[in-house]
């Protein structure tokens, strides 16, 4: 359900699902969490194929958000389809997670940013 995959010291994730609900967020939160368990991991979330997120798919991205933080770690979406990317923007949390277009384009975020 999860993939993971690392360049250039980035853990990329994505998903063998088009869905990220109920059903499966207690499948996919542990993986994420545990790269967060290493202070200062930098972790790029593709979101490509993913076409429909509930309400638990949304928290767990804000539980994400208070738990990296917590460690000193980053996580950076990516590839969201047009209908995930307005249901983040009408919950307005698009202020608050960093959210890029393509892979390339948040891996190379990362690659300019400081090493935090």
């Amino acid at each position: 359900m999860v993939v993971t995959d690392r360049t250039d010291g980035i853990e990329i994730l994505s998903f063998r699902t088009d869905r990220i609900n109920a059903l499966n967020v207690d499948v996919i939160r542990p993986v994420i969490l545990k790269l967060f368990e290493t202070p200062y991991t930098k972790v790029v979330i593709d979101m490509e194929g993913v076409s429909y997120l509930d309400s638990t798919a949304f928290a767990m991205f804000l539980y994400l958000l208070r738990v990296a933080r917590s460690n000193y770690c980053t996580y950076r979406l990516c590839s969201l389809t047009p209908g995930a990317r307005e249901l983040f923007e009408m919950l307005q949390l698009h202020h608050s997670l960093d959210i890029y277009p393509d892979r390339e384009t948040c891996l190379e975020s990362y690659r300019q940013s400081s090493p935090y």
